[in-house]
């Protein structure tokens, strides 16, 4: 992934098989739609990136509200 990530936010919540990781607004370049509500997430709005573990390929950027009720619930869907 191009530059390294800010390190992991130590209050974002795991979820088990997934790596995730904070993404500070101003590293937050382009525009992306939130797996967790299809809402967009706009350039330069903080968010989590994540993806399943040894699949970066797969990642996709989050709501921080979003990755925490997935994390809560156990899953992403």
């Amino acid at each position: 992934m191009g530059d390294p990530l800010e390190p992991t936010d130590p209050n974002l919540p795991p979820l088990a098989g997934y790596v995730a990781h904070r993404v500070p607004g101003y590293r937050a370049s382009k525009p992306y739609v939130c797996p967790g509500c299809d809402n967009s997430v706009p350039a330069g709005q903080g968010h989590v990136v994540a993806w399943p573990e040894h699949l970066e390929d797969d990642r996709r950027h989050w709501h921080l509200h979003c990755w925490r009720i997935a994390a809560r619930r156990g899953r992403l869907a």
